[in-house]
């Protein structure tokens, strides 16, 4: 059984794939399986993955036709033979230390998840979203969503699983749709044991502008945001879960023009308001009506 198993959904990365596999393939934990996922890529990505796998026997390929991160990720999941289970986005790359650091942390506290920071890379420049100065161990959820600052931060990647625990509970993520990484990680950190975080150690987020969750918001991209918030909100309340009161009101829909927004549609429980330019509301009325 090796320590960690890396999934790596790939889908028209192949400009950026080499860097991302270049390092997964030189982290100093050795006994890991790196299993890639190629999401149906049109441009020369299988290739690409093909070419890694020859040269390292760690790397396992897996093809399937168009269905999504959620549904890549949960492919690989049916092979991952590794105590712990990380995730490593294509278009996205770790320091070396990466998986050693998270798994020691996870050994040393017995916890089902180890968590680090992120940082945001942008073409020119960045930013640190979350960052640890400390290790830390908790295991109230109230205290691991806020550790983890979900919402609205739903990251699945800075994060290492317990393998036992996700099969225990049946924790896979949503296919055939965006915003699948919701409810996953709510999941996960609620229905966990002990969480212990890494300081000092960052996952590589690479702002790229062509990937699915940055493209432009489509009615149906919106929708799927919609259902996903909601079905946030509804977990949170069935289970006793403090959120702050403005992730309560989920966006149902919005309507912008050159980056001005028009009109907003806002959902609290089963009310919902239309505001202009999303300050001046103009109209109110029940879900249910």
């Amino acid at each position: 059984m090796p320590q960690v198993s890396i999934l790596i959904p790939v889908y028209n990365t192949a400009a950026l794939l080499p860097r991302c596999l270049k390092s997964v393939v030189e982290q100093t934990l050795r006994d890991i399986e790196i299993i890639c996922v190629d999401d149906g890529s049109t441009d020369t990505s299988l290739a690409v993955l093909n070419e890694w796998a020859a040269t390292d026997a760690r790397i396992k390929v897996i093809t399937q036709a168009n269905g999504r991160q959620g549904k890549a990720r949960n492919e690989a999941m049916k092979i991952a033979q590794g105590e712990y289970i990380g995730m490593v986005d294509s278009d996205d790359y770790i320091p070396t230390d990466y998986f050693e650091r998270l798994y020691r942390a996870a050994q040393d506290a017995s916890a089902d998840i180890a968590m680090c920071g992120i940082y945001k890379e942008k073409p020119v420049g960045g930013r640190m979203v979350i960052s640890y100065t400390d290790t830390i161990i908790a295991e109230q959820a109230d205290e691991k969503l806020r550790l983890c600052n979900c919402p609205p931060d739903f990251h699945p990647v800075n994060k290492l699983y317990r393998r036992e625990f996700l099969d225990k509970i049946g924790l896979r993520f949503a296919e055939g749709v965006q915003y699948e990484d919701v409810m996953f990680v709510l999941r996960a950190l609620c229905e966990s044991g002990r969480l212990v975080t890494v300081p000092g150690l960052h996952y590589r987020y690479v702002l790229n502008n062509a990937s699915t969750v940055k493209a432009c918001q489509t009615v149906e991209k919106q929708r799927q945001k919609y259902q996903a918030h909601r079905a946030m909100v509804e977990y949170a309340t069935q289970h006793n879960i403090a959120i702050p009161n403005k992730y309560r009101n989920i966006t149902v829909y919005h309507y912008s023009v050159m980056g001005i927004c028009l009109y907003k549609i806002k959902e609290c429980g089963n009310k919902r308001i239309l505001r202009l330019f999303d300050l001046l509301p103009v109209w109110r009325w029940r879900n249910d009506e």
